[in-house]
């Protein structure tokens, strides 16, 4: 049975990043769950800010310093954590799956000779044994794993799927550990990061999304749907067809070819509800579906649904919302 769990935390630019305290959340119900000891992972320039705001959340907090962990370098990474974690005996470690560990995690895996499973969205204990969720075939099946006669697991979880609901008052214990890699004889050199183009929105952050689809029509009325947006105090969405029309830049599509969301409330009109899309909105606690097509399957997963023309439908849903603002 596992005695201890890692969290291995990311952060850019002197942040911790979002996914990390998701990755903390998960490792918290494991923890509970399995009656292990948490502990989180930092490596950094400095953990000066962000260990004390890891030590209120978890009982115990390591740090390792070395100017290398300012950015992102997966082979000092993978050399620092091996030695740190091969001594001790059975253990979980978890991050978030993120673009920065993707070779982290399955290099880590190699190096400390334990299983492996990625981009989970739900983790849980049954007979004491952990199972872990993942998608696969590109995200058209839900299979669930275990890990036989493994003492040590590395897991990465997809964000959105464990909620971070902030403590504050763990008092954890920071222990300072030497950085046990020489960084002169390291082969790989961080050289710059290169942002993505940023548009007028930024639909991974809002936490209203109204997000339009191929049932808007050829010739659709996109200020109509903006208005809605804005009447709901959101940002408009897309899926990929609408991309593909030129109707809206790359940068407001849904999905897993597009930007992955967590908002409060996803609106969805016109969209069909295929994978693809779907895969980008596991965040989403309160899902809106409006579509002519009563088969879509989109009705599977919505959490409300509305049959009707969109014509008709948008324009009734701003005007209530208006009078329900008063």
């Amino acid at each position: 049975m596992t005695t201890n769990i890692y969290v291995i935390v990311e952060h850019r630019n002197g942040v911790l990043r979002d996914i990390s305290w998701e990755a903390v959340a998960a490792g918290k119900k494991l923890s509970a769950d399995l009656g292990a000891e948490l502990t989180c992972v930092l490596l950094c320039g400095t953990g000066e800010s962000m260990a004390p705001q890891l030590a209120s959340e978890v009982p115990k907090v390591i740090v390792v310093e070395n100017p290398v962990f300012e950015t992102t370098n997966s082979e000092a990474l993978i050399l620092t954590l091996k030695e740190l974690l091969k001594p001790q005996g059975s253990y979980l470690v978890i991050m978030g799956a993120s673009n920065s560990t993707l070779d982290l995690a399955p290099g880590l895996s190699v190096a400390l000779n334990a299983a492996l499973a990625t981009d989970c969205f739900s983790l849980e204990v049954k007979n004491e044994r952990l199972l872990a969720s993942r998608q696969i075939y590109s995200y058209k099946i839900n299979s669930v794993v275990s890990f036989k006669n493994s003492d040590r697991v590395v897991l990465t979880i997809r964000a959105g799927s464990f909620q971070f609901s902030p403590v504050g008052d763990a008092k954890g214990t920071i222990t300072n550990e030497p950085c046990p890699i020489d960084e002169g004889k390291l082969r790989k050199r961080f050289i710059k990061y290169v942002e993505a183009e940023k548009g007028d929105v930024d639909v991974s952050s809002a936490d209203i999304i109204v997000s339009i689809g191929r049932g808007i029509g050829d010739e659709p009325d996109l200020d109509m749907f903006q208005s809605l947006a804005d009447s709901m105090g959101g940002v408009l969405a897309c899926s990929r067809p609408i991309v593909d029309k030129n109707l809206l830049p790359k940068y407001h599509q849904v999905g897993t070819s597009g930007v992955e969301v967590k908002p409060k409330v996803y609106l969805a009109l016109g969209i069909s509800g295929a994978f693809q899309h779907l895969g980008g909105i596991k965040g989403s606690p309160l899902l809106i579906a409006v579509n002519k097509d009563a088969r879509a399957p989109i009705f599977r997963v919505a959490n409300y649904g509305i049959v009707g023309d969109l014509n008709e439908v948008v324009p009734a849903l701003e005007e209530k919302i208006k009078s329900l603002k008063g």
